[in-house]
């Protein structure tokens, strides 16, 4: 439970830094929810007016995420293990949006986790690479514009339950007559030894 704590001190942390940029009012600007089943901002996370444009500011608030439903989804796709502890603080700490991590030379984008519907990015991600997880690579965000998935590869753990990172360009997977682990392999690129050293990345930068 400490452990837990301390990660989420971290994901606040990072989460704030992040949007703590001249680009603040882009970043926590979103689409209002106008439908039940649509993407916008939830209504305990608006903040002002909606705009002209149907647009509105938010605001990250405290996380209802608990862990037992991580688990729940975890195990409804059969994933060989169970996320990094420092993504499980990330999916149980804040309801926040439009969280697109720059790097040098690219862009990885972590699941919305809207107050009204948090887990539904990361279902419908574990959903559509399904054959992925089946081989043991964990799709936890997206590389640049929806170009992939970006994974934990499970077969290169580290010591502290973390897991390798790598992408996908989806165009590569397209039209692959099987996915068995040793056609994936060679289309796995390198981008962190870990989610931990990805974000750590980010905020050092």
């Amino acid at each position: 439970m400490q452990q837990l704590e301390q990660d989420r001190t971290f994901i606040v942390n990072t989460l704030e830094a992040y949007f703590d940029t001249p680009h603040r009012d882009i970043l926590m600007s979103h689409p209002a929810k106008t439908d039940e089943d649509d993407y916008g901002v939830p209504h305990e996370m608006q903040v002002g007016e909606v705009d002209e444009e149907g647009w509105v500011r938010w605001r990250m608030i405290p996380s209802t995420v608990t862990e037992e439903q991580v688990r729940k989804l975890e195990q409804l796709h059969n994933l060989p293990l169970p996320v990094p502890p420092l993504y499980l603080a990330y999916l149980t700490t804040r309801h926040v949006l439009n969280v697109y991590l720059r790097y040098d030379h690219f862009m990885v984008g972590l699941p919305d986790l809207p107050s009204d519907n948090p887990l539904r990015s990361l279902h419908t991600l574990w959903e559509t690479w399904q054959p992925l997880i089946a081989q043991g690579y964990i799709p936890f965000a997206t590389y640049e514009d929806d170009a992939g998935p970006v994974c934990w590869d499970t077969q290169n753990p580290t010591e502290d339950q973390d897991y390798a990172v790598v992408w996908f360009d989806h165009e590569a997977l397209v039209g692959q007559p099987s996915w068995t682990r040793a056609k994936l392999a060679p289309f796995a690129q390198p981008l962190f030894p870990s989610f931990r050293m990805m974000l750590t990345s980010l905020r050092s930068s």
